[in-house]
């Protein structure tokens, strides 16, 4: 009976996920290819800007040009000019925000006006949808363009069905959608498809969704949205209303090496200031100077959650003056963001495979506790139900959409079967995630994948696998963030690109312990399997895993990092969805050394002859008391 009713279960699954799968488009074009193009769209300040853009005098205004050298991106000014200007100012953090200021003053021509129109003729990269097309980008040398070079790269597509939006991210998203809108059509008509693909990032993410909402699926093949600003981000609100603002200095270390997307290269001035100094700077910058600058923004307004909208509208905006930028605005909190779900469900409904990819477990750089990826919250990404990351409360397991650390509830998100959370990834960093990557790629690229209970190397939650995180720890038999009584075995993973020294693994809220007599050393890629002692407990329980290390760079650097699992009791059953086939442990093959054959042939012999010996004298003593 209970074997029976383990089959029911199972069978249910599939069905489930057979179910949840959105059927693909039907996509015919005259160019015989079943793959559609894919346009990029950039996240918030990914596209180059220019002051007359095309035109002979054509001045580039962002990324910034600093001593003859063009600054790629937001982490360059952080990692490089703001160390450089506390240290060129003896560490007066007054004098390094002053310093800043002269510097500032180059993105005046980046003003826009109380209506949301730009103040001066300023722009993006002037050409056509070929002009765009990646491998024609790469020809001309023109990669510089963009600062998503990674994921680029990382998509599994010939360059020349890559497609690049550059957008004015100054500018509404209802402006951009049309923008957009525009773009596909000469991307369709320069390709020969019928339709395309997106792979939107971020502040782009919005933009789909805003684009979904206004034009609909008839052009749309297929969708990425990677970390999406859907409902925008509790960061705008904090510039604004929180008084403790702050970048948290243990993290900034992390999240600059993240966002460089290598594990040392910082810039040349980052190690000589302290964090707490870089952090004071910084948020004494954004108040002084992007604030007020922002404010004439269309997509800063986008990015105001829309429980905030009202009351930052009526303190921060004119009714007259700004009526354009108010009207656009409206459209976003009152129709595109309310309706996001229901939009991104009707697209699946008409045939658009769409998939949302999001990070968690992971304060706001203000060091606002809110769940979010540092950039975006995990509610305003996802639509899920979210606990703040350190919260000692946890959501009751009730249904397969509760995270593993009980603090993330997906049933309510705008797509609950094809939203993944990678817990302890940054901001749109996926590109550096090798399981979110090659999740990206099937979605975009195959059909193997249609929901979360579809294939157990990516369930919808698993912890992230940066080279910055060091190591990842898994469960043998388990998926990501699970402990059952299938399971036998650690396994330990280095994703790091140096050699990394286990030191000791400890668990908290729970009988677990691995034995460990010294440091254990894993190459990079490394996967080492540990026994554990444990006693699964009477109901399901919580725990934190923490693994110590050190990362052996030149400069050695000990780290640790934790991971939070339930542990199921061995009376409960357990779902097929969170177990993972092909861990077996493999048989360690009978080997014959002759050497240590030999050694041990003469290690017994002789203890034979001892024991031989000795039975002798006990025997001829013996012998002789008996005649005595």
């Amino acid at each position: 009976m209970y074997s029976m009713f383990k089959k029911i279960i199972s069978i249910c699954f599939v069905l489930l996920c057979l179910a949840a799968a959105p059927l693909p488009a039907a996509s015919f074009d005259s160019t015989c290819c079943n793959q559609s193009p894919v346009i990029i769209l950039p996240g918030y300040s990914g596209s180059f800007l220019f002051y007359r853009p095309g035109e002979e005098n054509e001045q580039q205004l962002w990324p910034p040009v600093i001593d003859g050298a063009s600054v790629r991106s937001v982490a360059d000014i952080v990692v490089d000019t703001l160390p450089r200007l506390i240290i060129d100012t003896g560490g007066n953090a007054d004098h390094a925000v002053e310093r800043f200021g002269e510097f500032f003053a180059m993105f005046d021509k980046l003003e826009m006006n109380p209506d949301g129109t730009p103040a001066h003729p300023t722009g993006t990269v002037m050409g056509s949808a070929r002009d765009f097309r990646w491998d024609v980008m790469v020809e001309r040398g023109q990669e510089r363009y963009t600062n998503q070079r990674p994921i680029t790269n990382s998509l599994d597509i010939p360059h020349d069905h890559i497609y690049k939006f550059f957008n004015d991210w100054r500018l509404s998203q209802v402006e951009s959608a049309a923008r957009l809108h525009a773009f596909i059509q000469e991307v369709l008509e320069e390709s020969g498809h019928n339709q395309v693909s997106l792979f939107a990032i971020s502040h782009g993410g919005q933009l789909a969704t805003a684009y979904f909402h206004l034009y609909g699926s008839e052009y749309i093949d297929r969708a990425v949205l990677l970390a999406p600003a859907i409902q925008g981000s509790t960061l705008t609100v904090d510039m604004f209303e929180n008084e403790d603002f702050a970048f948290d200095p243990a993290r900034l270390f992390e999240v600059m090496m993240i966002y460089i997307g290598r594990e040392t290269a910082l810039g040349p001035h980052f190690h000589r200031i302290s964090m707490a100094e870089l952090s004071d700077v910084a948020v004494r910058i954004i108040r002084t100077y992007l604030e007020p600058f922002a404010l004439h923004f269309g997509s800063f307004w986008d990015i105001v959650p829309p429980e905030h909208y009202e009351r930052l509208k009526a303190a921060l905006l004119d009714p007259e003056a700004n009526a354009r930028l108010i009207e656009m605005a409206d459209l976003m909190h009152h129709e595109i963001m309310p309706n996001a779900g229901v939009t991104l469900r009707r697209m699946q409904a008409e045939g658009v495979r769409v998939a949302i990819i999001a990070g968690s477990g992971i304060p706001l750089a203000s060091g606002n506790p809110v769940n979010s990826d540092f950039i975006i919250d995990v509610a305003s990404t996802t639509g899920a139900t979210a606990l703040p990351f350190d919260s000692e409360e946890t959501l009751p397991d009730t249904h397969p959409h509760i995270s593993p650390d009980g603090l993330i509830d997906a049933s309510e998100a705008f797509l609950p079967e094809q939203t993944w959370f990678f817990r302890g990834q940054y901001h749109g960093q996926a590109a550096w995630d090798i399981y979110a990557s090659e999740l990206y790629n099937l979605w975009l690229f195959g059909d193997e994948i249609n929901s979360v209970f579809c294939d157990p190397r990516f369930p919808q939650f698993r912890d992230s696998s940066n080279a910055a995180d060091g190591l990842g720890a898994r469960f043998s038999g388990n998926v990501s963030g699970y402990l059952t009584a299938d399971s036998e075995l650690l396994l330990i993973r280095n994703w790091s690109e140096f050699e990394i020294s286990l030191l000791s693994v400890t668990a908290e809220g729970h009988d677990f312990s691995v034995p460990i007599a010294s440091r254990i050393t894993l190459r990079p890629g490394e996967t080492k399997r540990l026994r554990y002692e444990t006693i699964l407990p009477d109901e399901r329980q919580r725990f934190t895993l923490r693994l110590e290390f050190v990362r052996e760079m030149p400069v050695p650097s000990r780290e640790s990092r934790e991971l939070v699992f339930t542990a199921i009791p061995a009376e409960e059953y357990v779902p097929q969805v969170l177990r993972f086939p092909g861990d077996e442990i493999p048989a360690t093959p009978l080997r014959f050394y002759p050497v240590r054959a030999l050694l041990i042939v003469l290690a017994l012999a002789a203890s034979l002859g001892l024991a031989s010996a000795a039975v002798g004298v006990i025997y001829r003593k013996e012998v002789r008391r008996t005649k005595a």
